[in-house]
């Protein structure tokens, strides 16, 4: 015991950064669960614990979180089990980011810096005290980047264990779909492969890898269609697309100049172009009675909504690029605020007082899950709200230069070119970019930016270890430098 004590105190001594902020990250999480019991609630929580046991993949959400997450935990305990186990996993995804980090060479304050934003932003706090799959993502971008990156270059079955892990992150959130080209075009450049596309040993490392991430996405995403077929009768992974799709085209197109058939006439909207609603009321407004009634009995709403989300798309698309693109950049604004028609940000801050977007039904899912009516201790939930409002938060521009320094990294730039760490950081920032994106297409929401989180300070730190790194010739013996280069850049054997 005392040799793992004085182990421990080592331990924590050399890394001294990352141990304060585990400390404040740990502090902070223990206050939010403390501050808002039994857990945070929204109303993608009713939908989530609605589905328990019945399992309908036809709603809103894909039904990973309640099969990997929510039945496992309630079984055993309550609502604030499942919360604080949140929120432990959030500091070990920070942990493990790190550790990453330094495993790539990159000095030991700057692997703390990778692992800060996890740990201290007031958002990803938030997002873990809530009822929400989001946290879960978050926990399996990490594990995708130790699976791909922890042992140099990935052998087949590694990938296909990658394969996997994007397969459930679907099951959780669907915008997971993206990862699927960087992964891709990852393991066909891992550990210098490319340069052997010429030959038989390259072809067959590259081949073996990607045939084994897609048989093993594809088997889970195959299984959960099938089950999604059985269930609605169509095949699919959810209904959701049709809805957002139909919000983005709401709310840009021009119903005057687009050539549209009779039905989807109907589905335009009635107020002017410079006065339409929020993307976010057009992606529900298959629950308004006035909608549904411009359409004749039976009409699928949801194949109307699609075709005329395409339809928009494909005749205006430079206007579609450029709200898709406007939208994007709202993430690396300086601070966390509304435009007109954004996901109100209040959604995803502390409140002084228990958030009830259904007072009783809030009070009735409390007392089913945990026997408890919903309380907030006012003192800790004031802190929690001016620290997030004050300086609790990950700044949009900081994260663009996280980015923006990987970016210059992978395409080569100065040291970079020969670092060795180009295609590791070409996957992380393709991840967070591909992610990024395709939340855009869709809708602007603070909630979609916290991906950025776990993949761009990684990604930047990873960049500033390649423009730092020393000529080989200085480095050595046994360097992390030269295991980098053994382990990462070579291909395999």
């Amino acid at each position: 015991m005392v040799a793992v004590l004085g182990s421990a105190g080592r331990l924590i001594r050399r890394h001294w950064l990352l141990s304060v902020l585990v400390l404040a990250g740990v502090v902070l999480r223990v206050l939010s669960w403390f501050a808002y019991q039994p857990a945070l609630l929204f109303v993608d929580s009713f939908r989530y614990l609605g589905n328990l046991g019945e399992f309908n993949p036809s709603g809103l959400n894909p039904i990973g979180y309640e099969l990997f997450v929510l039945t496992p935990l309630l079984a055993v305990g309550g609502l604030e089990l499942v919360t604080a186990v949140q929120h432990v996993a959030g500091v070990v995804s920070a942990v493990a980011l790190s550790a990453l980090a330094l495993r790539y060479g990159v000095n030991r304050w700057w692997a703390a810096a990778a692992a800060a934003p996890l740990l201290l932003d007031g958002y990803q706090i938030q997002i873990e005290q809530l009822i929400m799959s989001d946290a879960w993502q978050q926990v399996l971008l990490v594990a995708l980047l130790w699976v791909l990156l922890g042992t140099g270059a990935p052998s087949p079955r590694r990938a296909a264990l990658a394969g996997l892990l994007v397969g459930m992150a679907v099951m959780l959130r669907l915008v997971a779909l993206a990862l699927v080209v960087p992964i891709l075009g990852y393991l066909l450049i891992a550990g210098g492969a490319w340069r052997l596309l010429r030959t038989a040993p390259g072809w067959r490392t590259v081949g073996l890898r990607i045939v084994a991430f897609v048989l093993a996405c594809g088997a889970v995403l195959g299984g959960y269609a099938t089950y999604f077929h059985a269930e609605t009768g169509k095949w699919g992974l959810t209904r959701t697309t049709s809805q957002v799709l139909y919000g983005r085209a709401a709310v840009i197109a021009d119903c005057d100049t687009l050539e549209l058939d009779a039905l989807l006439e109907r589905a335009c909207p009635t107020e002017p172009l410079d006065d339409r609603r929020r993307l976010d009321d057009y992606a529900h407004i298959q629950r308004e009675k006035g909608f549904r009634d411009r359409f004749p009995p039976g009409t699928d709403l949801y194949q109307v909504q699609r075709e005329f989300g395409w339809t928009v798309i494909g005749q205006q698309p430079l206007d579609f690029a450029w709200a898709v693109t406007v939208d994007f950049a709202k993430g690396f604004r300086p601070t966390r605020v509304d435009a007109p028609g954004d996901v109100p940000v209040s959604r995803w801050q502390f409140q002084r007082e228990f958030p009830n977007a259904d007072r009783e039904l809030t009070k009735d899912v409390a007392q089913e899950f945990s026997g408890r009516d919903p309380t907030t201790v006012p003192g800790l939930a004031a802190f929690l709200r001016g620290y997030q409002l004050s300086v609790g938060y990950m700044p949009g521009p900081l994260l663009a230069v996280f980015g923006l320094i990987a970016l210059a990294a992978a395409l080569g730039v100065g040291r970079a070119r020969t670092s060795g760490v180009r295609s590791a950081i070409a996957l992380a920032l393709g991840m967070a970019l591909t992610m990024l994106i395709l939340s855009a297409a869709f809708e602007f929401s603070w909630r979609y930016q916290l991906p950025a989180l776990v993949l761009l300070p990684f990604a930047g730190v990873l960049g500033i270890r390649a423009f730092r790194r020393r000529p080989a010739a200085s480095v050595p013996a046994g360097s992390e430098w030269q295991w980098q280069r053994r382990t990462t850049w070579l291909p395999d054997r």
